[in-house]
């Protein structure tokens, strides 16, 4: 997951060369890679991709997009609590 989100990130969502290559952890909104257009873009990708859906209001909060890191913990946050309530 990490890999594919990193991958997306730095082949559409990086304008500076130079911070690639794009470390897991690498802050994204204080480094100015992920805008609010690219924020957007970035959640259409993680909800095609990764068959999610992502309610702007709840989900496009910026803990949640700090890093690629942060990122993946957050879908699989997402996922494990869609697998609790099946199970409930």
């Amino acid at each position: 997951m990490e890999t594919v989100i990193n991958e997306y990130i730095s082949q559409e969502l990086v304008r500076d060369p130079a911070l690639l290559p794009l470390a897991d952890e690498a802050l994204l909104l204080d480094s100015g890679i992920l805008d609010s257009l690219s924020l957007l873009r970035l959640m259409i990708f993680v909800e095609e991709r990764f068959g999610v859906t992502m309610d702007d209001d709840a989900d496009m909060l910026p803990q949640h997009f700090a890093s690629v890191n942060t990122i993946c913990a957050y879908l699989r946050a997402q996922e494990a609590g869609k697998q609790q309530a099946v199970r409930g």
